[in-house]
């Protein structure tokens, strides 16, 4: 049994979805707030994670969720459709990239673009096949508008969303000669996993998704391409067509808890196998709920093992956590097309997921190379150079009244990790003290002592291993 799994058991069903509340043993304390914030967005500030300590867990939660559930903000919502009319036009898709990253960032509402991020790596569609920058920025805008809708709608219009259509060969499926691609997806990676289905299940279904194509960019039906017969689809017979596939995946008793798993792994931990037991009340509440995703989210993120040890730094970060929670951390603004380059990099590139099956994550997003790489651009980010001319560290431990080798090594590592191990303090106030002797503020170029100071205390904060934990 993994530790993990030992500290999920020390929940029973009830307690571990119970909303949590603070106590002597484990308080509302800064460790917790950017917990939440990382889960529910990419990150926050100092003063973002200060402010929210005013507030109880309950109270955070619900300003939270209401920015991800409620109306849009008009003048940001107007400022991106302006962007985006000039990216599709180009239909150049750094500039798509660069303009989601800027959604992640600055976006009132963090969680919708988290879930959107979740259901992109869900229905994994990539532009390296569809080709249309417009067509995958339809299909981001669906991703979005049911982010915290409702999953049965959601996979009902990914069926017949036109770059899905491409990606998965739908535009193709004849009755003539029925391609199963999206029949097999549609149940192994989007509904119920391996296992709950069999090949005669998917032959049919490939009947029963016949007809569809994409013309002048638009998902169009056409009668004559469809298998009208009859179908057998979980031991169901009937005249099936695409909607009833995604009802008939729907109406499967292992499509709620597949979903579960899966958000689950999302917003609590990468690490262990959660007992049946444990998620009970989740799937069925799922179920009984017709596939209501922010009850979903919204019943994990209160809970007492959301904010338990079994869920804190369990998670490694993906690139786009990595980089977005640094940017957030040290309120910059860098440069959007160079942060989705870095993205790239490191092995996300943003609409271009590696195969249907989307992104592994956990710990294949580490190795040596993308290891060296994040450190490399820590030092990028901390010391104003490639992506990151606007992001500069100097500028914030006076701001928040930390000044000193050793306030300012207090202040990186409670900005990145919320807690001071005191063997990192004394090591990073060592280095600093050493970089002061050595005059190490003028090869970094800076005018003074403090601000070169500030970013190499920043920059080895940011290198600690824990870091790469979210």
């Amino acid at each position: 049994m993994t530790e993990s799994q030992s500290r999920f058991d020390q929940f029973s069903p009830v307690i571990a979805w119970q909303a949590f509340v603070p106590s002597r043993e484990q308080p509302w304390d800064e460790v917790l707030v950017a917990h939440l914030y990382r889960r529910i967005g990419f990150g926050a500030g100092w003063g973002t994670i200060r402010e929210g300590l005013k507030s109880s867990p309950d109270e955070l939660v619900g300003k939270l969720l209401a920015t991800a559930t409620g109306a849009d903000e008009p003048d940001f919502e107007a400022e991106v459709t302006a962007l985006r009319s000039g990216v599709v036009k180009d239909n150049d898709p750094q500039q798509a990239k660069a303009l989601w990253l800027y959604r992640m960032l600055h976006s009132p509402y963090p969680l919708r673009e988290r879930m959107t991020l979740f259901w992109h790596n869900h229905f994994a569609t990539s532009n390296a096949k569809v080709r249309s920058v417009r067509l995958m920025q339809r299909q981001n805008d669906t991703l979005r508008r049911h982010a915290l809708g409702r999953f049965d709608a959601m996979l009902s219009e990914m069926t017949v969303d036109p770059a899905m259509l491409i990606w998965l060969d739908s535009a193709s499926n004849v009755n003539a000669a029925p391609n199963e691609n999206y029949a097999r997806e549609v149940m192994e990676l989007f509904s119920l996993g391996v296992g709950h289905y069999s090949e005669k299940d998917i032959q049919e279904a490939a009947r029963a998704l016949t007809g569809w194509k994409v013309v002048s960019e638009r998902a169009v039906f056409d009668p004559q391409q469809f298998d009208p017969t009859e179908k057998t689809v979980f031991g169901r017979t009937g005249r099936w067509t695409s909607g009833d596939v995604a009802r008939l995946c729907l109406s499967h008793e292992d499509c709620a808890r597949f979903i579960v798993r899966k958000v689950f792994r999302e917003f609590v931990s990468e690490n262990g196998n959660p007992s049946e037991s444990l998620l009970d009340p989740l799937i069925s509440g799922f179920r009984t709920r017709n596939y209501d995703i922010a009850w979903l989210v919204e019943t994990i993120l209160r809970s007492n093992i959301f904010f338990s040890a079994a869920a804190i730094r369990q998670k490694v970060k993906s690139p786009c956590d990595f980089l977005l929670g640094t940017v957030l951390a040290l309120e910059g603004r860098p440069g959007l097309v160079q942060l989705a380059q870095s993205c790239d990099q490191l092995g996300q590139s943003l609409l271009h997921p590696p195969s249907v099956k989307g992104w592994d994550g956990g710990s294949t997003w580490i190795n040596s190379s993308t290891l060296l790489k994040r450190q490399n651009m820590a030092y990028d980010l901390t010391h104003g150079s490639g992506s990151a001319r606007g992001t500069d560290p100097a500028r914030l431990p006076a701001r928040y009244g930390f000044t000193g080798a050793r306030g300012l090594a207090e202040f990186f590592l409670r900005l990145f990790h919320q807690q001071v191990n005191p063997a990192a303090l004394e090591s990073i106030v060592s280095q600093l003290e050493s970089e002061r002797i050595n005059n190490a503020a003028v090869l970094y170029g800076d005018s003074s002592s403090e601000s070169g100071l500030a970013r190499s205390a920043a920059h080895l904060a940011l290198t600690l291993p824990e870091y790469q934990l979210g």
